[in-house]
């Protein structure tokens, strides 16, 4: 009696998985979700088991936006992903600034309106999409980190110097540094074109240290230009591809050095 009880028991523990609900093909597979390092939470791509390709996910004004990536590869994910945001958050936001119950707009609110109105400068052709992408990259990197959170009015020059302090800590150029506070003056003007503010705070004076570069000799261009076409049809290092992998301009893995580069010297 006991035995058969036993064999019964290992036979229902068998089959417990065979009547148990099935997760549906186009939910997420839980050890695929990925957030994106330095955008909202609610911003993260992840895989089912119905598609090879990457999907993203985001809620945006009470509503969950999904779209597959078309990608199976995680890195161009998470850019397409980023992309998506920042197109997404121009279309649902515009030039709208969403201004809280106590009326005093945080740093991080005027952020989707001023990329919107950059975009627009694009559109325009105002300003380049390389432009954008940088001005883009420099806030969620670094500003939107550090000023996300306080109040636009209550910003001041110690917290644009504690800023600087932080960017120069972490071993950023003189031009860098001066590029970012470039970066964060466009949101200030914005919400000072809005009247959300009064005034826009005084900024920190950046010293930029000059490294000009070398210039060749005539005898110097005549030597690369030699090696040049002596490189034709050459293939092009594979360190000099990998470290170009990502990006619009990335080099083709296979390419090899064309007659064009003797041209260009």
């Amino acid at each position: 009696m006991l035995v058969a009880m036993e064999f019964w028991d290992r036979e229902q523990a068998a089959n417990d998985n065979r009547f148990l609900p099935q997760r549906h093909r186009t939910l997420p597979i839980e050890q695929s979700i990925t957030p994106i390092a330095n955008y909202p939470t609610k911003l993260r791509i992840f895989q089912t088991n119905a598609s090879r390709y990457w999907q993203v996910r985001c809620y945006l004004r009470g509503k969950t936006y999904t779209q597959s990536l078309k990608t199976t590869n995680k890195q161009a994910a998470i850019s397409q992903a980023k992309h998506f945001f920042h197109i997404k958050t121009a279309e649902l936001y515009g030039e709208h600034i969403a201004v809280r119950e106590e009326s005093i707009p945080l740093f991080k609110d005027i952020v989707p309106a001023t990329l919107a109105q950059q975009q627009a400068r694009v559109d325009r052709d105002d300003l380049t999409p390389l432009s954008l992408s940088i001005f883009r990259s420099r806030l969620h990197n670094y500003i939107l980190p550090f000023f996300g959170s306080m109040a636009l009015e209550k910003i001041n020059y110690q917290h644009l110097t504690d800023f600087v302090a932080l960017l120069t800590k972490k071993g950023q150029s003189t031009t860098s540094i001066q590029q970012n506070l470039v970066a964060t003056r466009k949101v200030f003007n914005y919400a000072h074109g809005l009247n959300l503010i009064r005034s826009l705070p005084k900024f920190p004076n950046i010293t930029i240290k000059q490294h000009p570069r070398g210039s060749f000799t005539v005898a110097e261009y005549l030597s690369l230009v030699r090696k040049a076409r002596r490189l034709i049809g050459t293939r092009i290092p594979s360190n000099f591809t990998v470290s170009s992998r990502r990006g619009e301009n990335n080099l083709d893995q296979y390419a090899v050095v064309c007659q064009d580069m003797s041209w260009m010297i």
